[in-house]
């Protein structure tokens, strides 16, 4: 150490260069770096989610969960397995071990679950797949005197208005219930024109899908042939043939049945200031940026209130709050450090010396800047919180130095040596 300083003194051309690298390549590590909310962790978090319609919480743990557990247990690189059952629905959990391969974990959990065969009837196939890092940035609510439905379509526009800037890529809509169709047989029609309920079903199932029936392909062109028969509204599942007759007319479901198109039955339903509301819920992902996405969202939201009158966007749970409070909190810190600095070393030691004092706060921290771009980390409340503690360690300790070498010049010794 005593090495590096005296050389450092006796050649203060090389001490300017170190310095303005440092500061320079500070500069362009911090304007690339990232603002998050918390750090980004590796994900080593792997889920099973399974459908089961109709399930209770424990027909969902004994036909499904178990089986699943029971059959991934004694995978390599699996740390921990937790499991929820709830009614139709049911998530295996997977924490990998740090040491493990997690592409490997996901292949050889994808591979158990399908071998899987004693699943009920109803069970849907699972859904596999690796927990990618997410990160809230902010929630908007949308609410106002209207419906549902208007405000439903009025949000899934917002939601792709979101989605249409390249700095936000999850946009997910809660506190909206699935949308469900109901077919109200009549008894009486059903005998008159001798149908069953089965011929019924089949002719809904046959007819409400969409079918790729393959391509063929000319000298000019290839084309494609699909058959688009799936029906996303009532009216148009009213035009479903049931049974052609062999006199030539045709039975449609609207002869037989009533087709309604309502909301799922459920007790969860949300309100802002007493009036109907939907949330948009907008995530970080780990190559964004959170304060990009708030100001993004943030401009929308004003854009969109200026344009609609029945539907307000208010924002919610702005996580970009703490962050900018913490980075104004620093820089407040920062600036008063360096003003005490210059002021309490010019007044009772030497202004000189105080500037070059000075200097060490913003060189710490350009340092730093390039160790944190490099590997790879972000500026998030946690970091912010210590750089916060370190300005004032970096102000004491400068102070300290400065005026020990300051000490030991008045006492005689010449500058090199101070």
């Amino acid at each position: 150490m005593k090495k590096m300083i005296s050389f450092i003194v006796r050649y203060p051309v090389w001490t300017s260069v170190l310095m303005f690298s440092v500061v320079g390549f500070g500069l362009i590590s911090f304007s690339q770096m990232r603002y998050s909310f918390f750090p980004e962790l590796v994900p080593d978090i792997i889920k099973i989610d399974v459908a089961y319609p109709g399930a209770s919480p424990d027909e969902v743990a004994e036909g499904v969960i178990l089986k699943i557990e029971e059959q991934i247990d004694g995978l390599n690189g699996m740390e921990r397995v937790t499991s929820v059952s709830r009614e139709s629905f049911g998530t295996v959990t997977i924490e990998t071990s740090k040491e493990s391969d997690i592409e490997k974990v996901l292949a050889d959990v994808k591979n158990a679950v399908d071998r899987i065969g004693s699943f009920p009837a109803d069970v849907e196939k699972p859904v596999i797949y690796e927990q990618k890092f997410r990160s809230r940035s902010l929630s908007i609510v949308l609410f106002g005197n209207t419906d549902l439905y208007n405000l439903k379509y009025i949000t899934e526009k917002f939601r792709d208005d979101l989605l249409a800037s390249d700095k936000i890529s999850q946009v997910a809509i809660g506190g909206l219930p699935a949308l469900e169709f109901s077919i109200e047989v009549s008894e009486a029609d059903m005998r008159r024109y001798h149908l069953t309920f089965d011929e019924i079903i089949n002719a809904v199932r046959q007819s409400n899908v969409n079918i790729s029936g393959g391509k063929f392909d000319t000298d000019q062109e290839e084309i494609l042939i699909r058959a688009w028969g799936r029906s996303y509204r009532a009216e148009e599942m009213q035009d479903i043939v049931i049974r052609g007759n062999p006199d030539g007319t045709i039975i449609y479901l609207r002869d037989v049945a009533q087709v309604k198109e309502q909301w799922e039955d459920t007790p969860l339903k949300t309100y802002y200031n007493g009036r109907n509301a939907l949330v948009l819920n907008i995530d970080q992902t780990e190559s964004e940026d959170i304060l990009t996405v708030a100001n993004v969202t943030i401009a929308q939201v004003k854009t969109f209130n200026e344009t609609h009158d029945a539907v307000e966007a208010k924002i919610l749970d702005d996580r970009t709050i703490p962050l900018r409070q913490r980075i104004a909190l620093l820089t407040k810190n920062g600036v008063i450090g360096l003003l005490l600095i210059v002021v309490s070393l010019g007044i009772f030691l030497n202004l000189r010396l105080a500037f070059w004092v000075a200097v060490s706060i913003p060189f710490s921290f350009a340092g730093m800047f390039i160790i944190a771009n490099f590997m790879g980390l972000t500026i998030n409340v946690i970091s912010l919180f210590g750089m916060i503690l370190v300005v004032g360690i970096l102000v004491d300790d400068a102070i300290v130095v400065g005026e020990n070498i300051f000490a030991h010049y008045e006492r005689g010794k010449g500058a090199i040596q101070s």
